[in-house]
């Protein structure tokens, strides 16, 4: 990935579609984003109303019109292909196709989807749950990659590793259509600190040594209310929670992730819905620097 001379990172946040997915465009707009985030269907659901062909067009049009690209559809939170009971990963299978073709569908190319809990059962055998499941799943539908995004490691949560997630890609047999997203407050509810130049430069070690790194594809970039190596997962506002302003520094001006779309997924806790946002992300870009050359 080599990156344009000038080219500064695209941002944005994880909005909502509260009167239709055709909305999302416009709230990019309100939020002063150039990408978004967006669930299909209601987050706490396996299903949803089906997105008809108008609704598509109309969805398609809005994105050209607003130039707010949706870059990635959030899969909804019961998925678990992890799960200790075979219905819930039957379930989880079923929901992850639709969730595959809503994003076909609406021409988004990423699916973000936290890779599950085995509950009680051994580490090693949730693994190997996830990694069945994918295997079973196949490929993905054309121009629709998944992401595996790290986790805080709550709970019995995988994914809280970069080991972890590569045991997963290497026992579904790397499948080119599954790369990965990359948190920076699981990752440091996980245990990384990124907040000096090396500290930063060993985490890109991390993701060298286990292959993570030419699969990032893209971040949610969210500050963390819990500490370091908490293992909790709840998100702030940008600079105001425990993670340091430098290591958001770090991460968007980067050489290698420059290119990659960065999603807030902080709290929507202003005035109104866009005022976080735009605030969070005015906080980002006052710390991108022009790159040399």
């Amino acid at each position: 990935m080599t990156p344009v001379p000038g080219r500064k990172p695209a941002m944005g946040a994880h909005v909502s579609i509260a009167g239709g997915v055709a909305t999302a465009p416009e709230r990019g707009v309100k939020v002063g984003a150039d990408v978004v985030q967006i669930f299909s269907k209601q987050g706490q659901r396996w299903e949803g109303k089906a997105i008809e062909p108008d609704d598509a067009y109309t969805f398609r049009a809005e994105t050209a019109r607003t130039g707010i690209r949706t870059v990635a559809v959030h899969c909804a939170y019961l998925i678990n292909l992890a799960s200790a009971k075979e219905d819930v990963r039957t379930r989880s299978l079923y929901a992850l196709e639709d969730e595959a073709s809503r994003a076909a569908l609406l021409g988004i190319p990423y699916l973000v989807m936290h890779p599950g809990s085995p509950g009680d059962d051994p580490e090693e055998v949730g693994i190997a749950r996830i990694t069945s499941g994918l295997k079973a799943f196949g490929k993905f539908p054309a121009g629709v990659s998944l992401l595996l995004e790290n986790t805080a490691g709550q709970g019995a949560s995988l994914g809280k590793t970069m080991e972890q997630l590569r045991r997963m890609l290497d026992g579904a047999g790397n499948p080119a259509d599954v790369a990965v997203c990359l948190d920076s407050a699981h990752l440091f509810e996980a245990g990384h600190d990124l907040s000096d130049a090396g500290r930063w430069a060993d985490f890109k070690g991390e993701l060298e040594t286990f292959g993570i790194l030419p699969l990032v594809r893209m971040w949610h970039i969210n500050d963390s209310k819990s500490g370091l190596s908490s293992r909790v997962d709840r998100h702030e506002h940008i600079g105001r929670g425990c993670l340091g302003i430098e290591a958001f520094r770090h991460i968007v001006n980067d050489p290698v992730f420059r290119e990659l779309p960065l999603i807030l997924e902080t709290p929507k806790d202003g005035v109104d819905e866009y005022e976080m946002d735009l605030v969070n992300l005015a906080a980002l870009r006052a710390l991108v620097e022009t790159p040399a050359g």
